[in-house]
């Protein structure tokens, strides 16, 4: 049996005050602090075990909608887990030290 599985790479830019650009590669979405929070949160939630587990035992994709219900994101569960990843290394608290 042979898997093929796409290279995914997102990346999320600091483009002025308080604006950050999620690049999907084939679409770049603006978000506030506040938006990209809330982005955070459903990535989080969607990617929680217990999520993961519903959504393959389900259809296998989730759509989210994202800055204030300007865009639509059809999710796969690699895609998920990738974003999950990303907005955790954003998020990821640096010490001084």
């Amino acid at each position: 049996m042979n898997f093929f599985v796409e290279d995914i790479s997102f990346k999320i830019s600091y483009s002025g005050r308080n604006c950050y650009q999620l690049d999907l590669g084939y679409k770049v979405i603006d978000f506030t602090f506040c938006q990209l929070l809330a982005f955070r949160k459903k990535v989080l939630e969607y990617a929680s075990y217990e999520s993961l587990e519903n959504i393959i035992n389900g259809d296998n994709f989730v759509l989210l909608f994202v800055a204030d219900n300007q865009h639509v994101l059809f999710l796969e569960v690699p895609q998920i887990i990738e974003l999950r990843e990303l907005l955790l290394s954003v998020f990821k608290q640096k010490t001084l030290y």
